[in-house]
C-alpha cells in the first residue's frame, strides 16, 4: 500500500509539470470517464489517498485493483521505462527520415512542436501568436535564437571530435572552404580550420532559409538566403555552438588576420538592404566560442558603407595582417545620383586595423565624367579655387587666351555663387543623347546646369551654362 502511495505521488508531481493536472482537458488529453461536468469556472476536487486530484479528468479509485490497473496503464502510456531510469527525447536539428530528393528537410523549433496560441493562459483565454516578423519589431527583449537551441541540442550526444560523426549528426558532410555548397541539405558545414591550435579545426554552419517562392526559385543569380551562421569548436569533451551572424539575404565569412596581437579571427559580412549594403562584423575564439571583436554597425566607428559593394580580404604576407578593400558605388552628399540610375562613379577604400577597429586609409574613385563634376563642385563647397581650376580647361571654359586662377574666382563668385553655399544638387537621369546627359539641378531655385568635358580621357570641364527651368515650363534665364 505504501509503495503504491509513493508511486502515485511521483505520477501526480510528473502530472503538474507537464501541465496535465490543472484545469479543464484539452483534446490530447487523456479519455474521462462519464459524468457531470464541474462547475464552469472552477475545479472539483477532492482527496485520494491524502493527495488532492482534479476530478475535472482524473477518475476516482474504487479500490487497490483499480489503482495498480490505472498505474500500469498510465505508466505504460507515458512510456516510462519499467526500471525506474529517467527518460527524455533526444533533441534533433533535422528530422529523422530516409534521405529523399523529393523531400524537403526543414528546422525543427520549438514552435512547430507547440504553438504558444495553442496553450491556453491562466485567463482560459487565448494568446494571439506571434509572426517572426512582429516578435522581432517587439521592444525591450531580444528573441531567443531557437535555431543555436536546436544546434546545441542535435551536439549533445556527440562525444566525438571526428568530422564525419559531426556532418552525421546534420546528415551532410563537413567541407572545404572551396568546395560547391550542397544542393539538398539544409545546413552547410564548412571547415575554417585550426583557430585554436588544439588539432581540431573549427567549422562554419549556415542554416538555410526556408524554400523561397517559385519565382524567386526561377529566378538567375539571385543570392542564396540564410537563417543565420554559427560557429562549432571542440572544446575537447563535446562541440560547443555559438552564434557569428543573424537571419540574412546574403553574408559571407572568412578566416583573416587582422593584426596586432588579435590572432586569427572570422571575419562576417552581411549584406543589408536593397541598397545591398555590406557590413562586416569581426569575430574572436575565446574559450571556444565566437566573441564579438568589431562591429560596423556599432559605436562610434569610421566605416562607410557603400551601395551595392562588395568586401574582400586581402592578407599583406610581409606585415603578416588582413587588410580589408571595400567597393562599390561611391555616395558624394554633395552630388547625388538616382539609387537605380546609371550615373554615379565607384569607390574603392583600403581599411587597416588600427588594433581596436577598421579605419580607412586610402580612397581611390574611379574616373568619368559624374566623379569629375563631383570634385568641382565639392572643391568649391570648400572656396578650394586652385582645386576647382585643376578641374577646368581654362582657355575654353573662360573663353580665353589668357586664363587665370584670379579670372576664374571672378568668374564663380559672380555667376555661380550657389556652388559656394552649402547646397545639395541633384543629378538628371537621361538618355544617351540627350544634352542633360550629364546635366544637374538644384532643385530648391529651379537651377539646371549642363556642363561639357573633355573627351581626351581626363574629364575637364570645358564649359558649364546655368539655365532656371520652373516645373512645366521652358527656360527664361540662362548664364555663360
Amino acid at each position: 500500500m505504501l509503495v503504491i502511495m509513493r508511486l502515485l505521488a511521483i505520477i501526480c508531481e510528473r502530472l503538474r509539470s507537464c501541465r496535465l493536472g490543472h484545469g479543464r482537458p484539452t483534446p490530447q488529453s487523456f479519455p474521462r470517464k462519464a459524468g457531470p461536468e464541474p462547475a464552469e469556472g472552477r475545479e472539483s476536487t477532492r482527496p485520494v489517498f491524502g493527495i488532492r486530484l482534479s476530478t475535472g479528468w482524473i477518475p476516482a479509485f474504487a479500490g487497490m485493483t483499480g489503482i495498480g490497473i490505472w498505474l500500469l496503464a498510465l505508466w505504460t502510456g507515458l512510456g516510462i521505462p519499467a526500471a525506474g531510469v529517467s527518460w527524455r527525447p533526444q533533441a534533433r536539428l533535422i528530422q529523422d527520415t530516409p534521405r529523399n530528393p523529393n523531400y524537403q528537410y526543414r528546422i525543427q523549433t520549438p514552435e512547430e512542436t507547440q504553438h504558444p496560441a495553442d496553450q491556453p493562459n491562466p485567463d482560459g483565454e487565448q494568446e494571439q501568436a506571434k509572426t517572426g516578423s512582429e516578435a522581432s519589431q517587439s521592444s525591450g527583449t531580444e528573441q531567443p535564437d531557437e535555431i543555436l537551441a536546436g544546434i546545441r541540442a542535435a551536439l549533445e550526444n556527440i562525444s566525438d571530435p571526428d568530422l564525419g560523426v559531426l556532418g552525421q549528426a546534420f546528415d551532410t558532410t563537413v567541407k572545404k572552404p572551396d568546395e560547391a555548397s550542397s544542393e539538398t541539405s539544409p545546413v552547410e558545414l564548412t571547415e575554417l580550420g585550426d583557430l585554436d591550435g588544439d588539432g581540431v579545426p573549427e567549422i562554419a554552419l549556415r542554416v538555410q532559409a526556408a524554400e523561397a517562392n517559385q519565382e524567386d526559385a526561377q529566378a538567375q543569380n539571385s543570392p542564396a538566403s540564410w537563417r543565420g551562421l554559427y560557429l562549432l569548436s571542440w572544446d575537447g569533451t563535446h562541440w560547443k555552438a555559438s552564434s557569428l551572424a543573424a537571419s540574412g539575404q546574403s553574408f559571407q565569412f572568412k578566416v583573416i588576420r587582422p593584426g596586432k596581437g588579435t590572432g586569427r579571427c572570422i571575419a562576417v559580412v552581411n549584406v543589408i538592404g536593397e541598397g545591398a549594403l555590406p557590413y562586416p562584423t569581426i569575430f574572436q575564439l575565446r574559450e571556444h566560442e565566437a566573441a564579438l571583436l568589431w562591429d560596423s554597425q556599432a559605436g562610434d566607428n569610421r566605416y562607410n558603407a557603400l551601395e551595392h559593394g562588395q568586401i574582400e580580404f586581402q592578407d599583406d604576407s610581409k606585415l603578416g595582417q588582413t587588410d580589408m578593400i571595400v567597393t562599390g558605388r561611391a555616395d558624394p552628399g554633395l552630388l547625388q545620383f538616382e539609387p537605380e540610375g546609371h550615373r554615379g562613379f565607384s569607390a574603392r577604400c583600403i581599411y587597416h586595423w588600427d588594433g581596436e577597429a577598421y579605419v580607412p586609409g586610402r580612397t581611390e574613385y574611379s574616373p568619368g565624367p559624374d566623379n569629375s563634376l563631383y570634385r568641382f563642385i565639392a572643391a568649391l563647397h570648400l572656396h578650394d579655387f586652385r582645386g576647382a581650376y585643376a578641374l577646368i580647361d581654362p582657355g575654353k571654359f573662360l573663353k580665353t587666351d589668357a586664363p587665370s586662377l584670379e579670372q576664374f574666382r571672378h568668374m564663380v563668385e559672380t555667376n555661380w555663387p550657389e556652388f559656394l553655399d552649402d547646397q545639395v544638387f541633384q543629378a538628371r537621369e537621361a538618355k544617351a543623347g540627350s544634352p542633360d546627359v550629364l546635366a544637374f539641378e538644384l532643385p530648391d531655385k529651379h537651377y539646371v546646369y549642363r556642363p561639357t568635358l573633355s573627351n581626351d580621357g581626363k574629364f575637364l570641364l570645358t564649359g558649364l551654362e546655368r539655365k532656371v527651368e520652373a516645373p512645366g515650363t521652358g527656360s527664361n534665364g540662362d548664364s555663360p
